[in-house]
This record gives C-alpha cells, sequence and structure tokens, in this order.
C-alpha cells in the first residue's frame, strides 16, 4: 500500500507571472507532464524522506519518482507537529546517501528478499540530517552509487562535483537493482521534465517543437512497458 502522508501541496505561482502550477509534477499547468508519465512496475520499495521545505520547491525531483513508481512512498520530515507514520514495508533497508562508511549498491543487493531503499530528498545539509536522524534511516545499512555519468539536471546549483538530483539518483539505483530498462525509462521523463523546466524558468512557455511526451509517445511508452513488465500511464 502507498503511504502520502498528505496530498501534495498547494504549490505557489510562479514568481512575477501568477501562473498556477501543477501539484504533481511543478509544472506550469498547461504544461503539465503527468498525463503521459508511464508508471514503472518495480520489486524495490522506494521512500522518499522528503523535506517539508523541499515538497513545495518547483525544482524538486522527488515528486516525480513518486509519479513513475509503483508502490514509492512519500515521507514528509521536519514538520513542526509531525503525524505518526506506518511501518516501512517489509524487506532489507538500505539508505542511500554517499556518507563516509557507506558501501557502494550493487547489481547482487537485488537477490534474497526485496529492498526498502530510504532516499533523503531536501538539499545537501537536510539530505545528511535525515540519514543520521530519521527515524525510518536508523539502522538501515548505508550504500552509494559507483561513479557514472554527470548530472543532467541543471536547475539547481550542485554541492559538489558528481552530485546528482533525486531522481537521477534513484533511476541509477534502480538500473543495478532492476535493469537497465527501468532507468532508462526513468530518465526519459526527467529530460523532458528537465526541458520544459527550463523553459518556463526563461520564457514561462514552451518553445514551438520543445519536448513533449504526446500520444503517440505514450502509446510506445505503454507497448514498452507490456513488453518489460512495466505498467502504463
Amino acid at each position: 500500500m502507498t503511504f502520502l502522508p498528505l496530498q501534495p501541496p498547494d504549490l505557489p505561482a510562479i514568481r512575477a507571472r501568477g501562473t498556477p502550477r501543477c501539484r504533481g509534477c511543478g509544472l506550469p499547468q498547461a504544461m503539465c507532464l503527468c498525463g503521459a508519465l508511464p508508471r514503472l512496475s518495480v520489486r524495490t520499495r522506494v521512500v522518499l524522506l522528503t523535506h517539508r521545505i523541499e515538497r513545495t520547491r518547483s525544482t524538486n525531483t522527488g515528486r516525480l519518482v513518486a509519479r513513475l513508481l509503483e508502490g514509492a512512498e512519500v515521507r514528509v520530515r521536519g514538520e513542526i507537529a509531525p503525524r505518526p507514520r506506518p511501518p516501512l514495508p517489509e524487506g532489507r533497508r538500505l539508505v542511500l546517501f554517499p556518507s563516509p562508511e557507506a558501501r557502494a549498491l550493487t547489481p547482487d543487493d537485488a537477490s534474497g528478499e526485496p529492498v526498502v531503499l530510504l532516499v533523503p530528498d531536501g538539499n545537501w545539509n537536510q539530505a545528511r540530517r535525515a540519514v543520521h536522524r530519521d527515524a525510518d534511516a536508523r539502522g538501515a545499512e548505508p550504500v552509494t552509487l559507483p561513479e557514472g555519468a554527470p548530472s543532467r539536471y541543471g536547475l539547481r546549483r550542485a554541492p559538489h562535483e558528481g552530485a546528482l538530483s533525486t531522481l537521477e539518483a534513484v533511476a541509477r539505483a534502480l538500473g543495478l537493482l532492476e535493469g537497465a530498462a527501468i532507468e532508462r525509462r526513468m530518465m526519459e521523463a526527467f529530460d523532458v521534465w528537465v526541458h520544459r523546466a527550463t523553459r518556463v524558468r526563461l520564457t514561462g512557455k514552451l518553445e514551438e517543437g520543445a519536448a513533449v511526451l504526446g500520444e503517440d509517445e505514450s502509446a510506445e511508452a505503454r507497448a514498452s512497458a507490456a513488453s518489460d513488465g512495466s505498467g502504463g500511464p
């Protein structure tokens, strides 16, 4: 059962334009990507430990993880009056963060009981505190990603070389645990979202010929989902 402690919050309008934004993807409602996003079936249970401030930021990518992955959970931390949380899903708990004691995640981690992948979602300091202070992360084995390609995000200044957005980190982790097809499909959606978000930042609208997941592409995604075991939009 998916646990969403709160519905996605009403996001503040884009500054200086007053344009309302979609609560699901954070884009202006006229550019909403939610209806074209696939739903991907995975064995790994992804649990996002999202800082309360991060939930309303338009550049947050954790909300896309929740939209893309079946069974993904969003647990909000840092609230003044936090709500009680139900127990985590059954499985081996791994917390994804490049702490000094973390070992590299490998495909072998997918063997045996299902993995419950805890992923801090926030800025660098918020994520670091979540690893050490969040009750769900206590006792979880710390893991990190092996070195890979640079981030394709670009909407925020990276805190250090090699830093990834939340979605990129989850996609790479699932590429190891679930296979390359899941990572590829997550990154395809991510690239379209980044393109649209960049256009919004620059002009407030999509340019002609901008990247779009249209009906034909969505149909192709559904066909691909049927062949690789992933869910449809």
